[in-house]
Order: C-alpha cells, then sequence, then structure tokens
C-alpha cells in the first residue's frame, strides 16, 4: 500500500500538482460524463475494477482510483454487482457507492392466482433469471418446505406469495423463491392469528384459498365464494369447482372446459372427489387467504358466474336452477 501511494504522490509531485489539488479533483471534479451502468463481475479486485471503470469511461485515472482507494482502507470493501454511476459523480463518490454496494435494485410484480409455471414463465421473459432453473429448483424443495407452516403435500405451489419484488441483477432461482416463500410466511402469520374457527390444516387452509382466487376476482365476493367452500365442505358436498378441474388436467387443457373433462378423474377434479384437493392450485394474494381464514357468515351453498365478473350467489338449488336459466343460457 505504501509503495502505491509514495509511487502515486512522485507523480502528482512531478506532474506539478499539490495534495490540495488531488483532494479538491476527487472530491469535487465531477468525472463521469453521463450515465453509465456497469456490471462488475464477483472476484473482480481493486486492479480490475480500476481498469474496468477508466475503460468504460466512469474515471480518467485508473492509478488516482487506486490510490484513493487505498488511501481509505476500501481495498478489501469493494463489492461486485450492477452499478449506475450518474452523470457528474465524482470519483470519491463512485468509489463510495462500488464500498458500500450500492447496486442497480430491480423490480418485478408476481400477480395473484399465478402457477409455478406461469411464474416461471414471467420470471424468465422478464430477463430476472432462467425460468427453467426456477422450477428446477422447486421441485428439489425439502428444505424449502420445512420452512413452511404446516406439511404442505405437493410441493410449493401455493407458497409463492405474488407481490412486488425488489432483487439486484444475477438474483439466483433459489434467492428469488425464498424472497417468495419468507413474504408469504410473514404475511399467512400475520393473517392467522386474526383467524375465525376454521378447521382446516395450514395446507388446507391455502389450497381454499387459491380456489377462491381463481373463482373471482371481485375482492368483495371472496368471503362469499369461501362460505360456500365451506359450507360445502360441512354438508359433505362436493366443492365442484371448474378451475380445480383445469389445473388436474394440467398441460392438456385447451382453454374449452367440457362436460366430459369433468367427468376425467384427477386427484385435483372436486366434481368427482369429495372434499379438498390434495394442494393448491395457484399462489392466492392476501385477500383470498383471509377469506379462506374468515369466511363471510351466510348460508350460501352455489353461486353462478354474472358474466360481468360477479356472481349470484343463492342458499338452495331451485334458485340457483333460476339463476343459471337467467344468467348462463
Amino acid at each position: 500500500m505504501r509503495k502505491v501511494l509514495v509511487s502515486l504522490l512522485i507523480i502528482l509531485i512531478v506532474g506539478g500538482a499539490s495534495l490540495f489539488g488531488v483532494f479538491y479533483y476527487v472530491n469535487n471534479v465531477p468525472s463521469v460524463p453521463a450515465n453509465t451502468v456497469l456490471d462488475i463481475p464477483k472476484g473482480s479486485g481493486l486492479k480490475n475494477i480500476s481498469s474496468m471503470l477508466e475503460k468504460a469511461g466512469v474515471i480518467k485515472s485508473k492509478y488516482l482510483f487506486v490510490g484513493y482507494v487505498m488511501s481509505k482502507g476500501w481495498q478489501q470493501k469493494l463489492k461486485a454487482g450492477e452499478y449506475l454511476f450518474e452523470e457528474g459523480s465524482t470519483l470519491s463518490l463512485i468509489a463510495q457507492k462500488i464500498a458500500k454496494g450500492d447496486v442497480v435494485l430491480h423490480k418485478v410484480t408476481v400477480p395473484e392466482g399465478l402457477t409455478i409455471k406461469e411464474i416461471a414463465v414471467l420470471l424468465d421473459e422478464g430477463g430476472v433469471l432462467d425460468g427453467q432453473d426456477f422450477l428446477q429448483e422447486t421441485m428439489n424443495n425439502k428444505e424449502l418446505l420445512s420452512e413452511l407452516p404446516g406439511r404442505p403435500l405437493t410441493g410449493l405451489e401455493g407458497y409463492l406469495f405474488p407481490d412486488t419484488y425488489t432483487y439486484t441483477k444475477g438474483v439466483t432461482a433459489r434467492e428469488f423463491i425464498e424472497m417468495m416463500i419468507g413474504r408469504f410466511n410473514e404475511v399467512y402469520s400475520s393473517l392467522k392469528r386474526d383467524r375465525e374457527e376454521v378447521n382446516l390444516t395450514d395446507n388446507e387452509i391455502v389450497t381454499l384459498a387459491s380456489i377462491i382466487e381463481e373463482e373471482t376476482g371481485s375482492a368483495p365476493e371472496r368471503p362469499l365464494v369461501s362460505a360456500v367452500f365451506h359450507n360445502r365442505l360441512k354438508l359433505g358436498m362436493r366443492l365442484e369447482s371448474d378451475p380445480t378441474v383445469i389445473y388436474g388436467i394440467g398441460e392438456d387443457f385447451d382453454g374449452n372446459l367440457t362436460k366430459n373433462d369433468l367427468r376425467t378423474k384427477t386427484s385435483y377434479n372436486t366434481y368427482i372427489v369429495s372434499g379438498l384437493p390434495p394442494g393448491p392450485i395457484s399462489n392466492p394474494g392476501k385477500d383470498s387467504i383471509l377469506a379462506a381464514l374468515k369466511p363471510a357468515d351466510v348460508s350460501y351453498i352455489y353461486f353462478v358466474s354474472r358474466g360481468d365478473g360477479t356472481h349470484y350467489f343463492s342458499s338452495n338449488y331451485k334458485d340457483h336452477q333460476r339463476a343459471v336459466i337467467k344468467y348462463q343460457r
């Protein structure tokens, strides 16, 4: 370190510069001519970083940068990552930014109700990470499952919480999944404290929430839809939820739900199988989870789409049939 500083000082003196001039330059003279994004790879040392900065036009002298960093004792603190160096930044600000690891933060929104496969596509197409890596990581999930409440029997489906996430370039699939699971645990634990007397396991609550999420996009309706399914479970009635059938069909579903599909036996076909399916069919949001925990106090056991995004609810089959004739034919 001493040899570098001595050499730098000799160069400055020979060039007619004073220490005061150097101090003024690194702290006051703009170094970056225009906003510049630079990705510093992992494992890059001070020498390589200074060369990259000079080549990118962020600094004018890599030697001066090296000398400044070493004078501050930051040579072991420089962090890899994607940086935005703003126009007019000084050499001292550039060094401080890299020493602090003040990297560029990106955001991505994962909407409510997507499946794991749909999330993988979203993240892949958005340039966040490799979708196949994401899917593979969700399959290697024994350790990840241990972080979740209860015993989810079918994997991570349902537990990747939909939200807007902040991430840095190069985020791994494992890191992103852990963020989503962490957010789920945070939200679910806060909601669960206020739950009603719901006789369901944690996995069943999340499973029901995922069905509610798929059945209606109307937040005010979610407690009503939840009540229908809770009432059906208590009465021993099948749930008869179309989204569960579609999930069970999987990639073979062509977008047109037929009577034959309703008769096709899968563990998720609630027209055939009694009770809840073995696991969630999507990743539900906060409103749907809350609805599953706190259903409306109503006697409804049927609902039918009005065709405008809302539903008509009934407590008996005759009223339901009249609604079907009115809204579906």
